[in-house]
């Protein structure tokens, strides 16, 4: 047994070594692209001539995206009381900012913490999947929407094939497998794996909320927009604007960077976005202050709020402490009397 637990220690730490070099690959990756797109001193000085007011809309506006999380989380996991409700999606928010995975992670967060909280194991997994199925999909559908816009000639920016393409091919093959994958579940829910089920419902829940429409799923699109108007203030800051459509494609396709799992996000996200937004015409120095300032922004506001929201539950663990000692202690005298 001992050496079974000892071979684990070993594998755990070749793996997390494994994990900490390939962080430092990608951030360093990333970094240097950043810095291909501009040069630091060109960021400095954009930085220096930030206008203070969009970075407070920044600021405002990320927060009403938190808080449009909040109304959206209710809608999916109704059985928690408000407070309860509302804690775990400020730390779920946190755990998305703040660990490898962004939204999975924050969906494994969510799952961990309600797992006392009167939901059943299989139904907790579903609900977590099909928040997070919800989220992304309607992250596509805006992308997918945005390209057909711009195609069209709605709007300042790109309006050719090569630049509003891409976005509504990649929506339509996101959104299209996920359809597929839905009805085969259906088809063939008696001989697939619980794996392949519990997706199946995930994403049956998820278009159950658009079939099914609620007020709360308003939430959904506050958290998205709201987020995207952040960045969208803070490329103001910059003194460089651009329009909405081009901004929201660069948005969806930086954003599919995090896919590379890396703490904060740091470097890829970065990177990613501020490609993204050079590649439809903005200023590649205001580029990457705007999206530097963006991140750490993104990062704080939920961060902060995952700590505000954990630090009751923290001194609450804490005070309880002596008190399961006290209870424990005639147990375990009586015990070791019998």
């Amino acid at each position: 047994m001992a050496a079974f637990e000892s071979d684990g220690r070993a594998a755990g730490r070749r793996l997390s070594r494994r994990s900490v070099v390939g962080w430092s690959v990608a951030i360093a990756v990333s970094v240097a692209a950043l810095v291909w797109v501009a040069p630091p001193a060109q960021v400095i000085r954009t930085l220096g001539d930030l206008n203070p007011r969009w970075l407070i809309a920044a600021v405002a506006l990320e927060l009403g995206s938190c808080i449009s999380y909040l109304v959206v989380f209710r809608r999916f996991f109704p059985e928690p009381p408000g407070p309860v409700s509302r804690q775990v999606a400020w730390m779920a928010m946190a755990a998305g900012a703040v660990l490898p995975g962004g939204n999975f992670s924050s969906a494994a967060a969510t799952g961990w913490l309600l797992r006392r909280h009167g939901i059943g194991a299989r139904r907790l997994l579903e609900r977590c999947g099909a928040l997070l199925c919800f989220l992304t999909l309607f992250g596509f559908f805006c992308n997918g929407v945005a390209g057909v816009l711009l195609l069209v000639g709605v709007g300042h920016g790109p309006h050719d094939l090569e630049h509003a393409g891409g976005p509504i091919l990649v929506s339509a093959v996101v959104i299209g497998s996920a359809t597929a994958a839905m009805l085969a579940g259906r088809r063939f829910a008696a001989r697939a794996p619980k794996s392949v089920g519990s997706l199946t419902v995930a994403l049956e829940h998820a278009w159950a909320s658009v079939v099914r429409p609620h007020w709360r799923m308003l939430g959904a699109v506050g958290f998205l927009w709201l987020d995207m108007a952040a960045l969208w203030a803070a490329c103001e800051a910059t003194g460089h604007p651009i329009s909405v459509l081009p901004l929201a494609v660069a948005y969806f396709i930086g954003y599919l960077a995090t896919m590379i799992p890396v703490p904060l996000g740091l470097g890829v996200l970065d990177s990613g976005l501020a490609g993204a937004l050079v590649l439809y015409g903005f200023s590649p120095a205001a580029s990457v202050t705007a999206v530097l300032v963006y991140h750490a922004i993104s990062v704080w506001i939920p961060g902060l709020g995952g700590l505000i929201a954990w630090l009751p539950v923290r001194r609450r663990g804490v005070a309880d402490a002596p008190t399961a000692q006290a209870d424990a202690a005639p147990a375990v005298a009586s015990a070791t009397a019998g």
